[in-house]
């Protein structure tokens, strides 16, 4: 039976009317941000990485902001997140985060605070995300730096590694040829002999005592994995620190250098008062606009205190912690920027190393030109850079060991204890 012509007309306004508000149903929950409909894929979309940097900022804002900005144009709906912190703040801000489950995605760290963190159980193995050839690309004495058990856990950025810096005039006013600085530790006290008697007032050397760059540099473990044995209590380790005692007993160091340190070296040899500092090539700027005067007598040379040519490395590395929301992508944030070209690009903005092979090779370091001091001691920690290790301890408790190395140094120097003695109380407890 055909219906009248009212009810028909009475339903097609019944389904206009719900089309209607279905349609604008949709709007609404679309401009809400398609949580109903999108589910998460909205939100994959819109992808923010966070990364973490010491002390970068403001000199060199610009170079990181650029180089950001490139990683985002090649990964759309990236945003990276750049947060710069100092030194000091990086560490505990860090173990805040991963406690309360907001850590960043990428990290900057220094070596011994990525061991450690990845003795926690705190970083993820960045091996897993990096291909051999990818690997490949670093010097391997730093690509190793972060390893722990077989795996590693941080890419190798930029490093640097200690020259020979030294006071021409103070050199000349000892009567040392001033063509021929100490070319190792024994010549070195030398030198602190004739200065300490020819230039009163001055000093001719201020060492920063680690006990694990002087036995690394000698390829002198300071553990047996096969005997699960401590070995700094044998004769060949105690003579390296015994050198030290008896430098201070002749009165050739400064009665406060393990107490000032670095920075006591640095302050000295600015103001003219000590002839040899060990240092990286950046340090230079520091005394230039610090000490014209100084710089203008100052010259470097490798440093030789290795019979086997290795030298201590400063290494900062990018990591990222374990809970993480993007490993993968932070893993490939990580190797953009320590890429051999963007490395080659931030050495040109400070003296500093890159942990990439193929960005040594390019003629920004081998046909360099600019300030003859600063190229020579770039050029003398670039052939360096081979035989450089950071010498920050892989091992269970590494912090507490050393220390109590500290402390052995002290108890040794300051004759409360032998030097064999303060090494064998210094040994952690089975």
């Amino acid at each position: 039976m055909v219906e009248p012509v009212f009810v028909r007309l009475n339903k097609f306004c019944r389904r206009l009317k719900l089309t209607f508000w279905g349609a604008i149903l949709l709007v609404v929950l679309c401009a809400c941000g398609c949580s109903f409909f999108c589910g998460n894929s909205c939100e994959a979309r819109e992808q923010h990485l966070e990364l973490w940097t010491i002390a970068l900022k403001p000199k060199f804002t610009a170079y990181m902001e650029d180089l950001l900005l490139q990683f985002e144009g090649g990964h759309p709906g990236v945003k990276v997140d750049w947060i710069d912190l100092p030194q000091q703040n990086i560490m505990q801000k860090l173990m805040a985060s991963i406690t309360g489950g907001v850590p960043p995605d990428l990290v900057n760290l220094t070596t011994s605070n990525a061991l450690f963190l990845a003795q926690s159980g705190s970083l993820v193995d960045v091996s897993q995300y990096i291909t051999t050839e990818q690997a490949g690309e670093y010097y391997p004495n730093l690509w190793r730096a972060a390893a722990w058990q077989g795996q590693v856990y941080a890419v190798p950025w930029y490093v640097s590694t200690r020259v020979l810096i030294y006071n021409k005039e103070l050199l000349n006013k000892a009567g040392w040829p001033v063509d021929k600085p100490p070319r190792s530790r024994e010549e070195a006290a030398a030198l602190a002999a004739q200065v300490k008697r020819n230039v009163p007032g001055s000093w001719g050397f201020y060492p920063v005592v680690r006990l694990l760059d002087d036995w690394g540099m000698e390829n002198m473990p300071v553990y047996d994995n096969s005997s699960k044995k401590f070995l700094f209590t044998q004769s060949n380790y105690v003579e390296k620190l015994e050198w030290y005692v008896r430098l201070y007993q002749q009165g050739l160091l400064p009665p406060e250098f393990l107490m000032d340190g670095y920075r006591g070296a640095l302050e000295r040899y600015k103001q003219g008062s000590l002839a040899l500092l060990e240092a990286g090539p950046q340090v230079l700027l520091q005394i230039k606009a610090d000490a014209p005067h100084v710089y203008a007598q100052t010259w470097a040379a490798p440093l030789s205190w290795s019979s086997e040519g290795r030298v201590p490395a400063a290494l900062m590395n990018l990591a990222v912690p374990r809970s993480s929301r993007h490993r993968a992508l932070a893993c490939e944030l990580a190797l953009f920027i320590t890429s051999w070209s963007n490395q080659l690009a931030f050495a040109k903005e400070v003296p500093l190393l890159p942990s990439t092979w193929r960005s040594t090779r390019d003629p920004f370091f081998t046909q360099r030109h600019g300030d003859p001091l600063q190229c020579e001691a770039l050029n003398i920690s670039l052939r360096q850079l081979p035989k450089a290790n950071d010498y920050s301890l892989s091992l269970p408790g590494a912090r507490q060991l050393e220390r109590k190395l500290n402390l052995a140094v002290e108890a040794a120097v300051y004759g409360q204890k032998s030097s064999a003695e303060a090494l064998t109380d210094a040994v952690p407890n089975p």
